[in-house]
């Protein structure tokens, strides 16, 4: 899953900040991101500093940065094409975002998001860091009046959603905590298997696994029949217990490619209980999202 790229750093609180502060007269809100990855340990540490945007109540812009003995990282691996995956859900996983800040030369990921609406969100922010591997790190990001957050939707799918004019199939809705599982995945367009569909960031689709109790994160990629797993929810260079080598990904696809309409996902969930699944896949121009609620035993 890696290819090296490098970035470069500052610190210091820049211009832009300051006048977004003296703008909406409001202060950012600085929040110190949670480990998510299900296994492994924090290699380094991550902050968000959300800033509020002028004249939309519910844009923010987002500053990353990760840091490691007490030094800001700048340089990162190259993840399926992009330096940070940052995913945005809300406390109630109705709403689902795959975003890519860019890195600024301060070592700085910064971007400017519109949240769907007021409420608790979390972000997660997955990066690289070049000679330490994959570090998630998730921040609780209250955005408006977050008070009136319902219960989070693990309402059950089944195994058949809409995506847009698809339709995606799984086999299975049920996972082995602590072990792998490889769920098959089919898309169809008109009742026949999809023929439009593309990679998207160098892989047939994305998959985010949250843990609807302790918000643990999975990313997967899936390959089609025939290919090797490829998990990217465990910290590089420490496998699922069980399943050494469950930290290997495939090389990124071309753009232009076609996908596969049958995939498979390779996964590990390290426990048991309930999980919201986001598959994320291109078809002809769009780009779309299938959620599904699975179960771990």
């Amino acid at each position: 899953m890696t290819a090296s790229n490098a970035g470069t750093m500052s610190v210091g609180t820049p211009l832009v900040l300051a006048l977004a502060l003296a703008l909406t007269g409001a202060a950012p809100s600085g929040l110190a991101g949670h480990f998510a990855l299900a296994t492994g340990a924090p290699r380094t540490a991550a902050r968000l500093v959300a800033s509020p945007v002028a004249n939309d109540a519910l844009a923010r812009r987002l500053d990353i940065a990760y840091t490691a003995g007490g030094n800001v990282v700048r340089r990162y691996d190259v993840d399926m094409t992009k330096l940070l995956h940052l995913i945005v859900v809300d406390d109630e996983f109705r709403s689902f975002a795959h975003v890519h800040p860019p890195l600024a030369p301060s070592g700085h990921f910064t971007i400017e998001h519109r949240f769907p609406h007021p409420g608790l969100y979390h972000v997660y922010a997955d990066a690289a860091p070049a000679q330490i591997g994959q570090q998630v790190f998730r921040f609780d990001l209250p955005v408006g009046d977050a008070r009136a957050a319902g219960a989070r939707d693990v309402t059950p799918t089944g195994r058949n959603v809409a995506a847009g004019p698809y339709r995606v199939a799984l086999d299975s809705t049920s996972l082995r905590a602590a072990g792998e599982s490889v769920l098959r995945v089919r898309v169809t367009k008109n009742g026949k298997l999809a023929n439009d569909l593309h990679p998207y960031l160098g892989a047939l689709a994305h998959a985010v696994f949250l843990d609807a109790a302790s918000l643990a994160y999975v990313h997967v990629h899936p390959l089609p029949p025939g290919g090797g797993a490829a998990v990217s929810g465990t910290a590089r260079g420490h496998d699922m217990p069980g399943m050494p080598g469950m930290t290997m990904d495939a090389p990124a696809l071309p753009p232009g490619a076609t996908s596969s309409p049958v995939m498979l996902l390779h996964v590990a969930v390290a426990r048991p209980g309930t999980y919201k699944l986001w598959l994320q896949f291109r078809g002809g121009s769009g780009l779309y999202v299938a959620p599904f609620v699975v179960r771990a035993s």
